[in-house]
């Protein structure tokens, strides 16, 4: 194998054919990758977001792109730290491996990215974030370097049924009753339909999430996160890339046909869900349009043959009542000699 340090954008431009090669094969796999450690979501983030230089180790194989840990070099407060391309509007961070890869992998990429750090006045490298199972977790300090662990925030997962009829297992009770009350009464007031957004319907759906999501936080006198034009850029980038990748999941929700609701969810690989952000008509609230199209999200996504929903980082008090149970996300700072 052979490891090469990535710190210009024009080489990472150039790095996504095979970086797409390399997420679709690990995404077909059960396990930890997700969306977020694609070209479609992690390209825009670094256009919408980067500052810095990009330092992105890449492992190659006979087959090509077996292993990428997308980082980059950040001036804060005059000194210089690394961090995870994606940091801060992303829920999970990884390296994006190969299935297949040879074990020992995500440490030979971490010692890429390492390397030359410390000669480069970097004083840490911060990686947030990482989900269980994350390869990240157990790759070795490169030599002279120590590691500091921390536990972030919780991630709340349900686990699926094989049916929807089975969902008075995990779900409890009080919850399927409010979803079947929310549906009788979307009913008597109109009649409700659910579906996911296709390619032509993206761009609307979204437009309806985000008015939506800043009409309840204005209403609340704050910005909430879709005030800054920074992560509408980023979102309005990353939405058609995402659906190409067929990894989108825009779920809405019409009552008495006008858009109640909208869930921009991500699939993730053959076995999850994860339900990133949401917007609905308060004007609605009577029907709990939230409470109908995420109960749909959940029904579709058991159709689909997946076995978990993640609701992402947050306590809610929500993802409790639908049966999420907490798995932490967890942080490692590396230190140079």
């Amino acid at each position: 194998m052979k490891a090469e340090l990535i710190t210009t954008d024009s080489a990472l431009a150039a790095l996504r054919p095979e970086w797409e090669v390399l997420w679709s094969k690990a995404a077909r796999h059960p396990g930890v990758t997700t969306p977020f450690q694609s070209p479609a979501w992690l390209l825009p983030w670094w256009d919408a977001f980067g500052t810095g230089q990009p330092r992105v180790a890449a492992l190659h194989g006979a087959s090509g792109l077996v292993g990428l840990l997308p980082l980059y070099m950040l001036e804060e407060g005059g000194g210089r730290k690394l961090l995870p391309m994606g940091v801060g509007i992303t829920d999970y961070l990884d390296a994006l491996i190969d299935p297949a890869a040879p074990a020992g992998a995500a440490s030979i990429l971490l010692e890429t990215a390492l390397g030359s750090a410390a000669r480069d006045g970097v004083a840490s490298c911060d990686l947030p974030d990482l989900p269980q199972g994350a390869a990240l977790h157990n790759a070795a300090a490169p030599p002279g370097w120590r590691a500091e662990a921390w536990t972030g925030e919780p991630c709340p997962v349900l686990t699926l049924p094989a049916s929807p009829e089975a969902l008075r297992g995990p779900v409890p009770p009080n919850t399927l009753r409010k979803l079947r009350m929310s549906r009788h009464r979307a009913e008597r007031a109109g009649g409700w339909s659910a579906a996911t957004a296709g390619s032509d319907e993206v761009m609307p759906a979204w437009d309806a999430l985000v008015a939506m999501h800043q009409a309840r936080w204005t209403r609340r006198g704050e910005g909430g996160v879709l005030a800054d034009p920074r992560v509408l850029a980023f979102h309005r980038a990353a939405l058609p890339q995402l659906q190409q990748a067929g990894a989108l999941r825009l779920l809405t929700l019409r009552i008495a046909g006008e858009v109640a609701a909208v869930y921009y969810a991500l699939a993730a690989g053959p076995d999850r869900l994860l339900f990133y952000i949401s917007g609905f008509d308060e004007a609605r609230a009577f029907e709990s349009p939230g409470t109908i199209l995420l109960g749909h999200g959940i029904e579709a996504a058991i159709a689909e043959g997946r076995r978990e929903i993640h609701f992402l980082r947050g306590g809610e008090a929500y993802k409790y009542a639908w049966g999420g149970v907490d798995r932490m996300n967890t942080g490692r700072r590396l230190l140079p000699p």
